[in-house]
């Protein structure tokens, strides 16, 4: 009995620690304010849950890049638990920086560009899990109709 019990308990921790980085892709990204020195952003993300059990996310970390530019990075507390082989809808900040504004504005200057080039990179926590989980999404938007 007590032999079944540690089988038990080591293919319950076995199970949780091959965990399937989730996939975040990006749903929309809206202006919040903008000053000379700072400038935030309120983007919408949707996190999908490829496992067989749900993820209850407790923060995550963040950067977004265009054009292969950091524009911003963030963090976020906000608790959310996304279903097993589910997706969830979370709203996060993104800020940047003046100096950043200035370098995308330079990487769009040829005027040649026919895509927007982003990627959304960074982990997330899992409750009562150590480490996090990393995610990294790439995506474009075409400039030209």
């Amino acid at each position: 009995m007590k032999r079944m019990a540690t089988l038990i308990l080591a293919a319950v921790l076995c199970g949780c620690a091959t965990l399937q980085s989730p996939r975040v892709s990006l749903v929309d990204l809206r202006i919040v304010s903008l000053t000379l020195f700072e400038q935030r952003y309120a983007l919408q993300i949707r996190i999908q849950n490829p496992n067989p059990v749900a993820l209850p996310i407790t923060g995550m970390n963040f950067r977004l890049d265009v054009n292969d530019t950091e524009l911003g990075n963030g963090v976020s507390n906000q608790a959310m638990t996304v279903p097993a082989y589910g997706d969830a809808v979370m709203q996060i900040k993104l800020v940047s920086n003046l100096a950043r504004i200035l370098d995308q504005m330079r990487s769009l200057e040829g005027g040649n560009a026919q895509n927007l080039r982003y990627r959304l990179v960074g982990d997330v926590r899992i409750a009562n899990r150590l480490g996090t989980l990393p995610f990294d999404y790439q995506g474009q938007i075409g400039l030209q109709p």
